[in-house]
């Protein structure tokens, strides 16, 4: 099939599918709003590459594929460094009152040994930790985008805080 007809394939699928991925990828991004139009266009980027050939039902097609981007989207943003903004900032408002540069090296430190033990985390533990203390979110929504039981949440969790908790105790 020729490109042209794939781009007027996937054309199509957006005028008549986009409104509603939007309002699928916006609801579940609540506070990532930018990012909502980087994932719809990687759908329609995939949705191309297929073809029209092998996609019996659009409407369904376009759904699951937003699905897994939006499902890869949440797990390589949980990896990112950005995740540790929230906790860089900690560490420089408990040093801003201490003019002392050895406690600022210690809080910097402490900062470096817990972005180890975060990144070490496996990507659903460390998905899970971002979800629940940076966007807020409650265990059974972190379990619809994870694509896991509630239970397997609390347990990446409880995991997630344990291995923390590690690391400070070695820090002692």
């Amino acid at each position: 099939m020729k490109i042209d007809e794939r781009k007027a394939f996937v054309n199509e699928i957006a005028t008549r599918y986009g409104r509603r991925l939007r309002r699928y990828l916006s609801s579940r991004l609540r506070n990532n709003s930018p990012d909502v139009s980087d994932l719809e266009q990687e759908v329609f980027l995939r949705i191309l590459r297929v073809g029209p050939d092998s996609i019996r039902n659009p409407a369904a097609y376009v759904m699951t594929v937003a699905g897994h981007v939006l499902h890869q989207h949440i797990l390589r943003s949980a990896a990112m460094p950005e995740s540790l903004e929230a906790l860089g900032e900690m560490v420089d408002r408990q040093t801003a009152g201490h003019p002392d540069p050895s406690a600022q090296v210690d809080a910097q430190q402490r900062l470096q040994a817990l972005d180890r033990t975060l990144q070490s985390l496996p990507p659903h533990v460390h998905a899970t930790l971002v979800m629940r203390l940076q966007y807020g979110m409650k265990l059974g929504e972190i379990a619809e985008k994870l694509g896991v039981s509630t239970h397997s949440v609390k347990k990446y969790f409880a995991r997630a805080l344990s291995l923390c908790d590690e690391q400070k105790k070695l820090e002692g």
